[in-house]
């Protein structure tokens, strides 16, 4: 049995998620794969610790039936949601992956695989986005999520690759500062853009929430200095931040769709890559091959 889910990325909300709120997710390609077979073993891909290795503890009996093999694409360079696939992938294999999973189930089964008790709980909007694909729009209070399309004709993006590796975990455990409200208001200024495929909306949400982060102290200083050089280059970025944990591992940058190819020879200048571009949008999970009889 193969099963797959796609890298995901927050546009948006990342701190806000973390109280419940709102939050925008991009999820895209080369997508990761967990590939299953009969017969036991010891070939587990998860370390211990991680979320995915904590659920197979809690499920030993069905775990000894079935060597597994997880691919990472990014060859664990991180920043994509590597750990919550393997987990999500675990957990649905351990469930009846032909029907709709049940979100409320999955985050509680995430949250005690994810989260030790100390500092901030994780948000479980990665799990929640590589389950279900393209745009994610999750509010996590209501525990809703829907999958948007990319409905803006002139401008694209690119996720941009900083070298830099940060354990969202040990942020979280320090507890964060985020200034929750006026963050929730600029997602839901995102959301509208997408509603009415209104693109300088979504680029201002997008600079005003980096703007918004910088000054809370919440953007690591090597993506400091890179969103720097892009504003200094607003011809051809248009709006960037950074994502996830102090934006730490990956740079989301806006811009023209026309300049997409001098977007990523910018940054192969720079010795970075580029690991995701709206071409790259994708589905959620999904099951490649059925187990064979």
């Amino acid at each position: 049995m193969i099963l797959s889910c796609p890298a995901k990325t927050f546009l948006i909300g990342e701190y806000v998620a973390l109280d419940g709120g709102p939050s925008l997710l991009l999820t895209t390609g080369p997508r990761f794969k967990l590939k299953v077979k009969a017969g036991g073993g010891d070939r587990h891909p998860w370390h211990a610790s991680s979320p995915a290795g904590l659920l197979a503890a809690r499920h030993p009996d069905e775990i000894a039936k079935w060597s597994f093999d997880f691919e990472d694409p990014f060859s664990g360079k991180g920043g994509l949601g590597a750990s919550s696939a393997q987990f999500l992938l675990l957990y649905a294999f351990l469930n009846d992956w032909t029907t709709p999973l049940d979100l409320r189930a999955l985050l509680t089964e995430y949250r005690a695989c994810a989260w030790n008790g100390e500092g901030t709980p994780p948000s479980g909007a990665d799990v929640v986005a590589q389950l279900t694909g393209g745009v994610t729009y999750y509010d996590g209070l209501k525990l809703e999520a829907s999958r948007l399309e990319w409905p803006f004709a002139e401008i694209g993006f690119s996720l941009i690759r900083t070298g830099v590796k940060l354990a969202t975990h040990e942020h979280l455990r320090q507890g964060t500062l985020a200034p929750h409200s006026t963050l929730r208001t600029i997602v839901l200024e995102a959301r509208k853009a997408f509603d009415s495929a209104d693109e300088m909306r979504l680029i201002e949400a997008v600079n005003a929430c980096a703007l918004v982060l910088r000054q809370s102290g919440l953007t690591a200083p090597a993506t400091a200095d890179l969103l720097d050089q892009m504003r200094d280059n607003h011809e051809l970025f248009w709006a960037a931040k950074g994502c996830g944990a102090m934006g730490a591992d990956i740079i989301l940058a806006i811009h023209p769709r026309t300049r997409t190819e001098d977007v990523h020879l910018w940054a192969k200048g720079r010795g970075l890559d580029v690991v995701g571009t709206h071409d790259a949008l994708t589905i959620g999970l999904e099951v490649l091959q059925e187990m064979n009889a």
